[in-house]
């Protein structure tokens, strides 16, 4: 194989050739720019022949190599050359590519490519790269003949009436700004950290090449968030529905309270693995006695535990799914002494667990949210008082939540 590869990519920042073609500042709307007379552009003999014309195209439309002799070359003055290869078919086969310099000259026509990228959470960063074509994603040179057109999304259409969602899972998907690798650009536009108690709607709906499908959303007020991953983990269809009313029942002289964890408590810091920025949210029940009798806390996961007690003793604790559908129940005396641990066995994702206090301290118990990217903890006192804490792992990279506001 001819051509290093980097992420699917050759890292080719060092032997860039070309200038960046004129960008707006989403990368869906990259528009085309004026083509060059062949008296401006060079009178030269190249390899490719004379160049006659040079324009800006639109590096969104998107390509894949068409044959087994697709070459890629560093540069017009060495195409077809051994020495100046930068990936031949076998290096390039199953990459998006977007043309954004078309040479026209007198042996046929050819583009300047690079190849489909993704910025992930490092938008800001890695817009400003590709808006200068200064990434590693530059694959060089190669004739017309050697492409052919690829549909990154192969249907689209707009909803007669917005469909209702809400937030399940907070981290399995992210927003983005178009479906990974259906343009020249992708990258995560939000994250559902505060959004999980948010009205959602989706407007849009796309398959991608690959058939999975992407919905448009947007708030209750008209916001414009993205395109995300269409499945029943991320969301739930309906209108939105506040767990403390939904798996909270009072009975004749209960109350109810509602804490929710401050914005600054949270840290306000993006992980890729979990929602660390997730206010975590409590839902105290008290009898006439003002004993709590009863604690809903949902973590940073968006996943409810609520815990059940007698006599300020824990009697019954229930782990709930994302789509608050019961997981996990125990009424074991001595787990519910000290302590109870939820968690899948075969699936990687944030465990809740559950440390209960003796009757001598002023707590009764700490709900603690374990993800890779740190720890929450929600401790409920017996008076009824509620502490929230998010604590990031130091060696994790995480982002600014105002990234994705």
């Amino acid at each position: 194989m001819l051509g290093a590869t980097s992420s699917g990519c050759v890292n080719a920042a060092s032997k860039q050739q070309g200038s960046s073609a004129s960008t707006t500042s989403q990368s869906s709307t990259i528009k085309s720019s004026s083509t060059s007379s062949s008296s401006s552009v060079s009178s030269q003999e190249l390899p490719v022949g004379k160049i006659l014309s040079v324009e800006d195209v639109n590096p969104n439309i998107a390509y894949r190599v068409a044959d087994k002799q697709a070459t890629f070359y560093w540069s017009l003055k060495g195409y077809g050359k051994k020495s100046d290869i930068a990936s031949d078919n076998a290096t390039a086969q199953g990459l998006n590519f977007g043309a954004f310099k078309k040479y026209v000259t007198t042996k046929g026509i050819y583009y300047h490519m690079v190849s489909y990228n993704s910025g992930g959470f490092e938008k800001e960063k890695g817009w400003q790269r590709v808006t200068n074509y200064a990434d590693d994603s530059n694959f060089g040179y190669i004739n017309a003949n050697n492409v052919r057109r690829f549909y990154t999304v192969t249907s689209k259409w707009t909803y007669q009436q917005k469909k209702p969602y809400y937030v399940a899972n907070p981290y399995s998907h992210r927003i983005w700004n178009q479906p990974v690798y259906t343009v020249r650009y992708t990258f995560v536009s939000h994250v559902f950290d505060r959004l999980a108690t948010t009205q959602l709607y989706a407007t849009k709906e796309l398959i991608k090449h690959t058939g999975a499908h992407y919905v448009y959303l947007e708030t209750a007020g008209g916001k414009k968030l993205g395109w995300v991953y269409k499945s029943p983990k991320v969301l739930i269809a309906g209108k939105y529905r506040d767990p403390g009313k939904q798996l909270l029942h009072l009975k004749s002289g209960e109350k109810k309270a509602k804490h929710v964890q401050s914005v600054k408590s949270t840290k306000s810091r993006v992980g890729v693995n979990d929602s660390l920025a997730m206010p975590q949210r409590a839902y105290v029940v008290k009898n006439k006695q003002k004993q709590v009798k009863r604690v809903l806390v949902l973590g940073m996961d968006n996943r409810p535990t609520k815990i059940y007690f007698k006599n300020g003793h824990a009697i019954k604790e229930i782990n709930y799914t994302y789509r608050r559908k019961i997981w996990k129940v125990t009424t074991n005396k001595k787990k519910l002494r000290t302590h109870f641990t939820a968690r899948h066995t075969y699936i990687t994702s944030a465990e809740t667990r559950t440390n209960f206090y003796s009757s001598k301290s002023k707590k009764l118990a700490r709900v603690m949210t374990i993800g890779d990217d740190g720890i929450a903890t929600t401790t409920i006192y017996r008076s009824g008082h509620i502490v929230f804490k998010t604590s990031p792992f130091k060696e994790i990279i995480t982002y600014p939540y105002a990234n994705f506001k």
